[in-house]
């Protein structure tokens, strides 16, 4: 593969994040977010380069599409649907028995990937060249075709099935979720004929897990007396301001 690279072009690499109604989640050791079942979320994509680049995107370990979001120079998408279907992104939670087998089974339970594949700028061979799909609120701005998905129009076609106590917790069981489809999205994508390097120039991995499992942070901790049950609101005190016993 042969193409030019611009020494302009800023060194930054572009990045995903998960949000909720726009508001992006809060990382937890390293790239891990929680979140509660049965909730939408969007997939953040950023790109600060001077380049168009091509976010291809994997969940719970397995690609969504041949196809992925094509992002313009300083553009940021809140891509809330997959791909192919229009169908909103779902977590959804589940239990499981708590055993080895059990855990290599979930391992990609709530696994997101996006990897970024940069614009080729002089292309002689080797280019990454597919019908890839842009993202935008608005498709009046290009000339490429309205995006339709395989299975056509905006109804929610798809089975669920709900497991007796499914998310009851039981003795020796795990709470674990997946990424599945959720309801309809009018989120509108357009198609671009752009090709793209094949290697890929960056990756960014992400992990979506119960709430149920989010580490408690020391601010989240209540002390209170052991006499009375008086909350303790400030580390300063020495006794307890309702029965005077020392804490």
């Amino acid at each position: 593969m042969y193409y030019t690279q611009n020494s302009s072009v800023p060194t930054l690499n572009p990045t995903a994040n998960i949000a909720v109604n726009r508001n992006r989640l809060k990382h937890y050791s390293g790239d891990t977010v929680y979140l509660k079942d049965n909730t939408h979320f969007e997939i953040e994509l950023y790109n600060p380069k001077q380049l168009k680049v091509l976010a291809k995107i994997q969940i719970n370990g397995q690609s969504v599409s041949g196809n992925g979001i094509i992002l313009r120079p300083g553009e940021r998408v809140f891509l809330e649907r997959w791909i192919d279907t229009p169908q909103k992104f779902l977590f959804e939670t589940y239990q499981v028995e708590d055993s080895n087998e059990s855990r290599n089974a979930i391992a990609k339970n709530g696994k997101v990937t996006v990897e970024f594949y940069e614009e080729a700028i002089f292309l002689t061979s080797g280019t990454f060249s597919t019908s890839t799909t842009l993202l935008t609120d608005s498709p009046t701005w290009t000339t490429g075709t309205t995006f339709i998905p395989p299975y056509g129009g905006s109804t929610v076609n798809y089975c669920s099935m709900t497991s007796i106590g499914a998310n009851t917790s039981v003795a020796g069981s795990l709470e674990t979720g997946r990424v599945e489809k959720g309801e309809s999205s009018n989120q509108l994508l357009v198609t671009d004929s752009t090709a793209f390097n094949y290697v890929c120039n960056s990756r960014v991995e992400l992990r979506i897990l119960p709430e149920s499992q989010k580490p408690v942070e020391v601010k989240e901790i209540r002390n209170y007396c052991t006499e009375c049950g008086t909350r303790m609101k400030a580390k300063s005190w020495k006794f307890c301001p309702s029965c005077g016993t020392r804490i």
